[in-house]
Order: C-alpha cells, then structure tokens, then sequence
C-alpha cells in the first residue's frame, strides 16, 4: 500500500466541524424525544445506570453511556437516544477526514458522508438509543490505523490498531469479521526479525486484548449486581422458581455465553438454512442496491473501486476483503430484521469507495463545460440517491420485491412510512408507563413480552416508581411456573396477575379477569382468581430467553 497523506489544515478542520454540526442537526430533528420500547428501552436504562445488556453485551455503549447520560438536562432516556445522534455525525465526519487523508478532496469527501447519512439504517438508527452509530465510529477509527500501520509499518501506529479494533469488538460484534481480516493482516505484515518479531507478535496481541478489556465491567456488573443485568432477566425467565444450573452460574461462563450463546439457553448448534441463506442473499443485493445507497450511490462506489484499484491495488483488495468479509457473515448468521445491522460495516466500506467515485466524478466535471457547477452536481448526486432508495423503501412496505419478497425490515417494529427517518414526537412508550404507572393494581405480578417489560423497567430501575409490581418476561410457556408459584404463595386478590402481553397465548389460561385500557389503547387483562395450569408441551425449553424482537 502507498501512503496518500494529506494534512488537516484549519480550513479542513472547520469544514469536519461544519459536517458535524449540520449532520447533528439534521438527526436531532428527527430524534425520538424520550422513552422507546426493547431494545432501545435496554439502552437507555444501561446508559443511565450500567449493567450487562441483551448478547453480545455491548460494554462499550454502556461505559460511554454512563459518561455521557452523567452531563446536560433533560430525560436520561432523551440523552441516551442523543449519544446515538452525536456519534452518528461525529462518524460523518471522520469519516470526511479519513478520506481527506486518502486524497479525496473536501467536496467529494463530505458528498460521501452526505451519500451514508440518509442511508436508511444508519438515519433511523442516529434518532435513538442504540450501538450502533458508536461501534461505527470506533470501526472506522480503526480502518483508518489499520491503514496507517500497514502503510508506515510502524510499530506505535499497528498497536493502536490492535486496540481500537479491540474496542471495536467490544462496540458490536457485526464488525467481527472485519476485524479478523484486519488483524490478521496486521499481524502477517509484521516484518520477521527474529525475537523481535515474535515479541511484536505479542505486543499486538496484547493491545488487541486491552481494546476487550471492557467485557470485563460485564463480569463486574454481573457479579456485583450493578444496574441492569440480562443474564438475571434469562434466570427469571428460563428457571422463575427453579435453582439455576450449576453451569450457568460461573461469571467467566455466563460471558462466554453472552458472546456465543445467541441468545439461546443451552445453545442451540449452528448450521446453515438454504432457505434463510437465499433468503438473505436477496435481502442484501436489495439493500445493498435500492433500499439502502441506492443505485446511484451504489454506482459510484463500485466505480470509486475500479479507480482507486488503478492507483492503489493493495489498498483496495484489502478494503474489498473487508467488505467481502463482512457480507459472507451477514449472509451466514443473521437474517430478517437483523441483516441490515449485521451489514453496517459493509455500509461503511462502500460509503468509502463511494468517496473515491465521486472524486474522480468531481476531477472529470472540472475539466469540461459543467466546471463552474461541478460542485453542486457532486453534492447533489447523493441527494437524488438517497430519495429515490427512501421511496423504493416506502413503496415496499407493501408491495416487497422478487420471489423472496424482500424489504426493509425494521428492527424495532416502528415502520417508517415517512420519505425522511423521523420520530419526533413518539411518545407511545411514556403514554403506555404512565398510565400503567397509575392504572396497574398494587403489589401485581405484571407479565409482558420484551418490549413493554422494558420501558416498564425503565420506570422502576431508572425512575424509582411501581417497585411493588413484580415485572415476568413472557417466556411462555415457562413463565406458567412463576404464576403457579405466585398463586400459590398470594391470595389474588390482593396480589393479583396483570397480563399485558402476550394475552392470545394466556388468554386460555384464564377463568375470569377485568380489562383495562392503557393510555395507548392497548388492553391488558388483571384476574384475581386463580389461572388454569397446563405442562409445557415437550421441546419449549430451548426457546430464546427471554424472548426479543429482531432474533432471527
């Protein structure tokens, strides 16, 4: 590889403040002004008061979120969904540095991080509380030290690879691939001099291991029993009255199944659907080539490849493994709502080859007749890009495309019907706790399915009301157990059971119950009389635990 250095000038350094600034902007008009449901619902209460979050346990988010929840006004949940913001436009602009530095000029640059901004997954997911747009800045950080070490073969700047590509794992797991391949190139690349070889051999792999070292807070804060654990939400809902087997109480074991488990207790073996495989090798030329870039963005990538291969093999056979890398693990173990997560930093990757298209598109403009409006035509590009892959996303909602009927499918089951990503004004989830805060009987056993267990935990854990309500995952049908027991150690009619979801499934289990309605309209049943009991059909102990949307 050829080092292409170009230093950052203070006129650079305002236009990174400037991408910044407008990309935060554009993100806070959008961004969900509160409280969310599952997923998003965990992070805020790990931002607000730590703990281990669902696999892999994504320690990084909650050490930065704690750090960042610490400081402002507001709602903790609000500052949660703002980190998301505030990463998302600081990786825009790293991301115009980076190619800054790769000998892409400003215009270009910033079209490129205007081409990944309204990419659909990276926008909708900078409006709230999730990992992503953090793990995504700490991966691109390390794409550029990777890049940087293997250019100069220095020592200092190949450990800072190590470790940030350790941290990057430690961000989210949908970059192991791309770290692999990085890794291992760095450490082929290490010039072999003898001891001195093997102890830099060691000394990368040690700077890798540091970037892990935040997996173990999640020992910690097990252990301790800080904030909000996960592995105590599967106890509760795989073994509710039951001893916990004696192989999931060792903290070392409960981590290793955090990273390997899947969210599945035992394990369940791996292997490969030929369905979910064609399944996802549909969904992803979908979203990879109208959802997501578009056919426009998509373009200029793959000719930002062929140029930049001109000029630079290596660097870019490398960046392609990268990318090649990342969609063979997408294809291979994630699917449904899922996949275009696990395709993040493939997103990245093409969004860097898309800054190389639109360079050499920008250096051919200013040679001809369209000069003087070269610069509005490159900015411009993107802009049509990304309308017509949010209209193809739009349209698809009903109408899904090819034999395998692929679409946008959304991980927190928020459809976004609206050309531009936008949840202001979202407060379904602070409706729905408010009015169970004064409607839910006292001293109930509430049961609920991953989404409102959530932001009903985040009442209790964040804001320290409805403590007497004792909260169950669904889990059914184990959760049965804990309502046998519950019964059998209460009279309901003090202590009676709320079901809130999922009421088809406990429906049969009821002799009689009172319907309430909750300030979102949504019906939840309490009954004061004991509920029939059945034996779990044979086979449901392996369910996921406790169950959560977006699980393929």
């Amino acid at each position: 590889m050829r080092h292409t250095a170009t230093r950052l000038t203070p006129t650079r350094w305002l236009l990174l403040a400037t991408v910044f600034v407008l990309a935060l902007t554009g993100y806070l008009r959008g961004i969900a002004p509160g409280l969310l449901w599952g997923d998003s619902a965990e992070m805020q209460i790990l931002a607000a008061i730590g703990g281990v979050a669902h696999p892999t346990g994504y320690p990084l988010f909650t050490l930065v979120g704690r750090l960042f929840t610490a400081f402002g006004g507001g709602e903790l949940a609000f500052r949660a969904n703002l980190l998301s913001a505030t990463f998302a436009a600081a990786t825009l602009a790293l991301l115009v540095a980076f190619l800054l530095r790769r000998g892409v000029g400003a215009i270009p640059a910033t079209a490129a991080a205007l081409a990944w901004g309204t990419t659909f997954t990276f926008w909708s997911t900078a409006q709230r509380a999730e990992v992503y747009s953090l793990a995504t800045f700490v991966a691109l950080a390390a794409l550029w030290c990777t890049l940087d070490a293997l250019e100069s073969e220095t020592r200092a700047r190949r450990l800072a690879a190590g470790l940030l590509l350790g941290l990057t794992l430690a961000g989210h797991m949908a970059f192991a691939p791309v770290v692999a391949v990085a890794g291992l190139t760095l450490a082929w690349r290490i010039p072999r001099n003898g001891a001195l070889w093997l102890a830099d051999e060691l000394a990368l792999l040690g700077a890798f291991l540091l970037g892990l070292s935040p997996y173990l807070y999640l020992v910690w804060a097990d252990t301790a029993g800080q904030g909000l654990s996960y592995l105590r939400l599967v106890e509760l809902a795989q073994w509710p009255v039951s001893a916990v087997p004696a192989g999931f109480r060792p903290p070392f074991a409960r981590l290793a199944w955090l990273l390997t488990g899947r969210n599945e207790y035992p394990p369940l073996p791996f292997h490969l659907n030929p369905f979910m495989v064609a399944k996802n090798v549909s969904d992803t030329a979908f979203l990879l080539g109208l959802f997501e870039f578009g056919p426009i963005a998509l373009g200029l990538g793959l000719w930002g490849a062929w140029q930049r291969h001109r000029s630079h093999a290596s660097e870019t056979r490398f960046l392609m493994a990268l990318a090649a890398a990342s969609i063979v693990f997408s294809i291979a173990t994630s699917g449904y709502k899922i996949l275009s997560i696990f395709l993040i930093p493939c997103y990245l990757l093409v969004a860097v080859f898309v800054g190389h298209g639109l360079q050499r598109l920008h250096e051919q403009l200013t040679r001809g007749r369209l000069a003087r409006v070269a610069p509005v035509l490159v900015l411009a590009l993107p802009v049509a890009g990304a309308l017509l892959a949010h209209a193809a996303r739009i349209a698809t909602y009903d109408h899904p495309l090819g034999p395998l009927h692929s679409q946008v499918m959304e991980e927190d089951d928020i459809p976004e019907r609206h050309l531009l990503p936008r949840m202001t004004g979202y407060d379904e989830p602070r409706r729905f706790v408010e009015s169970a805060a004064q409607l839910l009987p006292d001293s109930a056993l509430v049961i609920c399915e991953w989404r409102e267990f959530m932001a009903l935990l985040y009442l209790q854990r964040v804001e320290h009301r409805r403590g007497d309500l004792t909260l169950q995952p669904s889990g059914y049908p184990i959760l049965l157990q804990k309502v046998g027991d519950w019964q059998s150690r209460y009279a309901l009619a003090t202590r009676p059971v709320v079901v809130v979801s999922p009421l088809g499934l406990m429906s049969k289990h009821l002799t009689s119950a009172d319907t309430l309605r909750l300030g979102t309209g949504q019906a939840v049943v309490v009954t004061r009389t004991p509920l029939l009991m059945h034996r779990p059909a044979p086979g449901t102990q392996g369910a996921p635990v406790p169950p959560r949307p977006g699980t393929p």
